[in-house]
């Protein structure tokens, strides 16, 4: 999202056009990409709405549970990516460049929101598929305030993962500070990439077969649902983003300022349309009648009770 600052929020500078002249950022906008900024802007509305109404359902409304937390964290990285792409849209649509520190913030915060997002999924994902290979295990292991304790975690990683991206390179000269700042971004990359990525994806493929081969009363299929569904999402719309970023930081590679544009608007997406899977899986019901946002969340997270109660049924018999 750096990039973002240095090509986006700035009207100086200058963008070669298949040989044909230069213009500047601000003429290349208004020829090429206000359909694009458009279509972030909707999206991102659509988004902040979409991800408000999870946070006020989960947050005040229905009971909480371990697999809740995670998701209001989640509504919350969304909300806050959606509301940085939303203003910096604004910026860019009205052709004018915020403060240095204004530019800093908006850009760190939607960093920052993006790798947590990464991180929360990693880490739903990761607690659903062991809590489906060994329910009894998992259960009996896990403490109470875990989901809690992982969320603090992880956000904290996030924010130190962000904070080095940006500012551990700061105070080197400038040909110092492109050295580092590439050597930063490829080491963030590999963690992201070869770790928290990997680790998704993994447990999502485990958690989609076990869905496929368990019978529907087995299994609580839309919660499970939601998660690989959401996973899937991301790796098809956020993750372009961030490896355009890379790119961007850690070699000399040109990409056009359009393709930059496609990959935030992907990215914005992303973020959207996770509430709008929970309300859709949560509708699909044998009952008459969609009911109201309120039951569809709750028939979706609701389950997470319901499958301990079955757990600890399960593990009783064993036992007599």
């Amino acid at each position: 999202m750096a990039e973002l600052s240095t090509i986006s929020l700035s009207t100086t500078v200058t963008l070669e056009s298949n040989g044909t002249g230069n213009y500047s950022s601000t003429e290349y906008l208004l020829t090429l990409d206000i359909s694009l900024l458009s279509l972030t802007l909707v999206f991102s509305v659509l988004g902040l709405v979409g991800n408000g109404i999870v946070l006020w359902f989960l947050g005040f409304r229905i009971k909480r549970n371990n697999f809740t937390i995670y998701i209001l964290n989640l509504a919350l990285a969304d909300f806050l990516s959606l509301l940085c792409s939303c203003v910096i849209v604004l910026f860019m649509l009205l052709m004018t460049t915020p403060a240095h520190f204004h530019q800093i913030s908006l850009i760190v915060s939607k960093d920052l929101a993006y790798t947590t997002g990464l991180y929360l999924l990693t880490a739903i994902s990761l607690e659903r598929c062991l809590c489906t290979l060994y329910p009894f295990w998992y259960h009996s292991q896990r403490s109470k305030h875990q989901s809690t304790v992982v969320c603090i975690l992880l956000w904290v990683l996030s924010c130190s993962v962000t904070g080095i991206e940006h500012f551990f390179c700061k105070p080197l000269s400038w040909n110092q500070y492109l050295n580092c700042e590439k050597s930063v971004f490829l080491s963030t990359g590999v963690l992201n990439f070869l770790f928290f990525t990997p680790v998704m994806v993994f447990s999502s493929l485990t958690l989609f077969i076990k869905i496929q081969r368990s019978s529907q009363h087995q299994y609580p299929l839309k919660l499970y649902v939601v998660i690989v569904i959401s996973v899937l999402i991301f790796l098809i719309f956020a993750l372009p983003f961030k490896v355009v970023m890379l790119i961007l930081k850690t070699s000399s590679s040109y990409i056009s300022f359009t393709f930059i544009l496609s990959a935030i608007v992907f990215s914005v997406i992303n973020s959207t349309a996770n509430p709008f899977v929970y309300f859709m899986v949560g509708s699909q019901s044998k009952q008459r009648g969609q009911g109201s946002i309120k039951v569809a969340l709750q028939r979706v997270f609701k389950q997470e009770v319901e499958e301990k109660k079955t757990t600890d049924s399960n593990g009783t018999e064993t036992e007599v």
